[in-house]
């Protein structure tokens, strides 16, 4: 007795050997006899195996069983075979493949599908709006700038931002990609409007409101304690007093120095004239540590006569008439300030009159009209002239002066000849030595000095040439002749100190004469 539960899958029917062996596919030809080895059995499966087509013999073909199936039962079955699945009834088919409209509305026409031909996935026409809206940029450069725009902005970062909202004293402006920026409305020069370029310095992001904290170029900064400061930053500082050395200033309750080189872009003298005033200026040196805090208010000047200058002189042009300051005298010329660049007056360009220090003409500060003779890009150098701006001095001299005119002058410059006398400003005549007094006169300087007040008669008058002929001599009275014996003596000759010797004198005996050796003896001669 068998010691197997009975299961019922025993209970089936078994197929016979020869139906197993013939439901494989592989195999066609007939069983191997059970008398042949199991070498050459072994050996024939794998040729038949390896062969292309099945080999055909001459045996009638075995008839092949259908497979079996098994028959699921239960939670044996498989939920996802459809051919498990009830079929629905036809009438259901068609029903579900042709609803009936019951709204009475018309039913909608079906959307056309585009024909897609273009590389980015959309139709020609949209290609075309996309290529027009962007122009020259590539759509990888709108990639990078998307992604681009979502790093944060370095602090320092100096950009071009357009405005977007003005509200109160606060000046909203859009950064790059989706990033804004708020900044001070009244650090502004001029107020911006919405929609302005404005260029602005990043100074940190302010997370809590997801806004960047942005700065004006060039204004001051608030400053509550020592970390506000950095180098290079602007702030206002009060002047509180003065030294030796320059200001004092305050920034709250910051000390701070500012040298005398640093106050202005010239030279000051009178610190005083500072005190208690607001100086905007540029932070030099800062050590919290040692409590030291060095600001340069002509730092700020100087970049502000930058930017006025580069655009002055694309404006400047020469034989302009400009208005300008005097900065500074010196005895070559004038400096003259042309509202950011300046310019030199040469000390002969001064006056139509003969100077010898630009101060005769001109003071510091004082407000003159200039022309523009030439501009030295190369040199960094601008040459302007006065004189030319003031009516040429011998237009219409012969209406002012006239031939055996009697006039009062001053005497501007001695030579050997002469001397050279002012009648007018700008008009100067010369007085020979022959004509400055009767008799002979041996030096110019011991009849007239420079800077005499000397009464001269016009001889001659050249307008084209520019030149007077003076006479002083013809200005005063002869002397009377002085009658002895008959005859007429000589003019007594004027005092005048006694010449200068061309050889001064050796106080020795002369050498020559025919009493001495020539010392032609010791060469053969005998003179």
């Amino acid at each position: 007795m068998s010691s197997e539960p009975n299961n019922p899958a025993n209970d089936q029917i078994s197929p016979a050997p020869s139906e197993v062996a013939s439901s494989s596919p592989e195999t066609v030809a007939p069983a191997a006899s059970s008398d042949a080895p199991a070498t050459d059995v072994l050996a024939d499966k794998v040729s038949t195996t390896a062969t292309a087509a099945p080999t055909v013999t001459e045996d009638p073909p075995v008839p092949v069983a259908a497979p079996v199936r098994k028959v699921a039962i239960g939670s044996q079955r498989d939920a996802a075979d459809k051919a498990l699945q009830p079929s629905q009834p036809r009438a259901v088919q068609n029903a579900v493949a042709n609803p009936i409209n019951l709204t009475g509305e018309p039913e909608p026409e079906p959307v056309a599908i585009p024909d897609i031909k273009s590389d980015t996935g959309f139709s020609d026409d949209v290609d075309a709006e996309i290529d027009a809206v962007l122009g020259d940029i590539s759509m990888d450069d709108v990639v990078a700038t998307t992604e681009a725009s979502n790093e944060e902005i370095e602090p320092g970062t100096r950009v071009k931002a357009a405005v977007t909202k003005i509200h109160e004293d606060n000046v909203f402006v859009r950064l790059s990609g989706q990033s804004e920026g708020i900044a001070t409305l009244h650090h502004f020069k001029e107020a911006p409007n919405e929609g302005d370029l404005v260029e602005i310095i990043v100074r940190g992001l302010n997370k809590e409101d997801g806004l960047y904290e942005l700065a004006v170029p060039g204004a001051s900064i608030g400053v509550a304690d020592w970390d506000d400061i950095t180098e290079g930053a602007v702030i206002d500082a009060l002047v509180t007093g003065s030294n030796t050395g320059g200001l004092e200033v305050a920034i709250n309750s910051i000390r701070g120095f500012i040298p005398a080189s640093q106050i202005d872009r010239f030279r000051v003298e009178d610190f005083s004239v500072y005190i208690n005033q607001k100086l905007t200026c540029v932070v030099v040196e800062v050590n919290p540590e040692k409590r030291k805090l060095v600001l340069s208010r002509r730092a700020i000047l100087d970049r502000e006569n930058e930017e006025k200058r580069k655009e002055l002189l694309k404006e400047l042009e020469a034989g302009q008439l400009r208005d300008g300051v005097v900065t500074k005298l010196m005895d070559f010329g004038a400096f003259v300030d042309l509202g950011g660049v300046e310019g030199l007056i040469h000390v002969s360009k001064v006056s139509w009159s003969r100077v010898k220090h630009p101060s005769e003409v001109l003071t510091v500060g004082e407000n003159v009209r200039v022309k523009i003779e030439k501009i030295d890009e190369n040199a960094n150098r601008i040459s302007l002239s006065h004189r030319d701006t003031l009516e040429h001095p011998w237009k219409g001299i012969d209406t002012q002066f006239a031939v055996n005119d009697i006039v009062k002058g001053t005497v501007t410059k001695i030579a050997d000849f002469g001397a050279f006398v002012k009648i007018a400003p700008g008009i100067e005549g010369l007085v020979h030595i022959s004509e400055l007094a009767y008799q002979r006169v041996a030096k110019v300087s011991n009849v007239v000095k420079e800077g005499q007040e000397l009464e001269v008669k016009i001889q001659s008058i050249d307008p084209q040439s520019q030149k007077i002929s003076l006479s002083h001599k013809a200005c005063l009275a002869p002397p009377a002749p002085k009658q002895s014996a008959g005859k007429k003596e000589a003019v007594e000759a004027v005092e005048e100190p006694a010449r200068d010797l061309a050889v001064p004198a050796s106080g020795e005996p002369l050498k020559g004469g025919t009493d001495r050796k020539s010392g032609g003896e010791g060469v053969g001669l005998n003179w």
